[in-house]
């Protein structure tokens, strides 16, 4: 049998390798040096953020090495957003960003004592100053200042990474998102290992987990399951750019990406997280929306159509290998999330117009829980970021989300209707999927309450910002030919 080729393959894996190292090189070598610096700090938050990020309580010191980390970034991209740099057409999205870091800010202001007591839900408090013989302090509006104060610390982070990612470039954006995947990776090969080791393994990051489960550099394996399943987009556009030639730069991105669809869907099924096994289907859906709007299928779409069969017997064959442990967790009956709703939802009439104040929701839930709904297990979150909203912020935090929800609508319009091609638009197309995961699976729990998450939430949002339709214009109808 005449090896050549698997001759062929080998150079083009050669050629691969090294024109994937000259691009990663001319991404460490832009024209001016304050896209180095934006660059540096974005792919350092984005590694800091995974490996320290992964929980969303009792790891102050964990979330301040993040916050620490995003500093460089933060401090940066400010700059060059007051020096005008950022792109045209961004003035609602960084107005909106502003709006949010201004709440917590307004929360933790003190107010006089006869304004503050005029606030819904503060009778009880009132009450206790006057029995305590505390006078008439100037007060804060939270109900939990101090967890207001570290709520908006925790902002820094998503708020450097939204602010670096509308200031990279398509290339140094496509880096970033193929460091998330092997974050990714890398977090998949962590949780095996602590699956391997057992319940009481040293290899878990947190005290408090889902000990036995592979919830990799996370405290929690709903958040792993969230995590790898939101990537599949990002994979999907490396997978979507190869040009179906060996000997292409696209090959070792697009076998790799082909390769992480697989391991994040055994990665999700192990986790036996119900919400991700329901929206990985979803990513799945979208990744294939992104493949199948490319100029790649269309051009070889009998090699696609054979691919994608062949992905659709795999996915089945490790969804069915573990349907018996998935299937008993959607047995598994007295969910206290849905019975935590309605009490959230009560004590939220409480305390409008404004809310309880950010961070406080434990405080106020802690006094509102019925007395036949305590036990052991405790209410840290709502389990839906959208009614721990409601309780925190009241009025103006729903005002804010129908904005941003306004704006990701419009903006992800405008990007789906265009063609997906090889440059901003096809990760700008994952992204869009990537937050719409995001923001569903926060409906039943609280993904975005983990500064990794949070963190790659406010890089897929920069990415959708920064995009522009005029960008890609002159470069349609183009072929570069690609020399062996």
């Amino acid at each position: 049998m005449s090896i050549e080729p698997l001759e062929r393959i080998g150079r083009g894996f050669v050629v691969t390798w090294r024109r994937s190292l000259e691009e990663l090189r001319r991404a460490w070598a832009p024209a001016r040096q304050t896209e180095t610096a934006v660059f540096a700090g974005a792919l350092l938050l984005g590694l800091v953020s995974a490996v320290f990020g992964g929980a969303s309580q009792t790891n102050a010191l964990s979330l301040m090495v993040v916050e620490l980390a995003s500093l460089p970034l933060l401090f940066v991209a400010i700059y060059l957003v007051a020096a005008g740099a950022a792109p045209a057409g961004s003035a609602f999205p960084l107005g909106l960003l502003a709006v949010i870091v201004l709440v917590p800010v307004l929360q933790i202001a003190p107010l006089p004592y006869g304004v503050w007591r005029q606030l819904p839900g503060r009778g009880l408090v009132v009450e206790a100053l006057g029995a305590a013989g505390l006078g008439r302090p100037s007060l804060p509006f939270s109900l939990a200042p101090q967890q207001t104060w570290r709520s908006l610390l925790a902002l820094a982070p998503p708020v450097a990474m939204f602010l670096g990612g509308l200031m990279l470039t398509d290339r140094h954006r496509r880096v970033l998102a193929a460091l998330w995947l092997a974050l990714a990776v890398a977090s998949l090969g962590l949780g095996a290992a602590q699956m391997l080791g057992g319940p009481d393994s040293a290899l878990y990051l947190y005290t408090v987990t889902n000990a036995g489960s592979p919830v990799g550099f996370f405290s929690n394996r709903n958040h792993q399951a969230s995590f790898l399943l939101c990537l599949l987009p990002i994979a999907a556009m490396f997978a979507a750019r190869f040009d179906w030639r060996f000997d292409s730069p696209r090959l070792f991105p697009a076998l790799a990406a082909a390769l992480y669809v697989f391991i994040a869907i055994v990665g999700v099924a192990a986790t036996h997280s119900r919400a991700g096994v329901v929206l990985v289907a979803v990513a799945l859906a979208g990744s294939s929306a992104i493949v199948l709007r490319g100029d790649a299928v269309r051009r070889r779409w009998r090699a696609a159509a054979a691919l994608a069969a062949g992905a659709a017997l795999a996915i089945a064959a490790v969804l069915f290998l573990g349907l018996g442990a998935i299937t008993q967790r959607f047995e598994t009956g007295g969910e206290l999330r849905f019975e935590g709703w309605p009490v959230v939802m009560r004590a939220a009439q409480d305390y409008l117009p404004l809310g309880s104040g950010v961070g406080s929701f434990q405080a106020i839930y802690d006094g509102a829980e019925p007395l036949a709904q305590v036990n052991p297990l405790y209410f840290n979150h709502a389990h839906n970021d959208y009614l721990e909203l409601w309780l925190e912020t009241g009025l103006a935090g729903a005002a804010i989300f129908l904005a941003f929800a306004g704006w990701f609508a419009r903006r992800s319009v405008l990007i789906w209707r265009r063609r997906i091609a090889a440059g901003g638009s096809s990760l700008a197309a994952a992204c869009t999927v990537l937050a719409a995961l995001l923001l569903a699976h926060s409906a039943v729990d609280y993904p975005l309450r983990t500064e990794a998450i949070a963190v790659l939430f406010a890089f897929a949002c920069g990415a959708i910002a920064a995009w522009r339709p005029d960008a890609e214009a002159p470069r349609r109808g183009r072929r570069r030919s690609v020399r062996p």
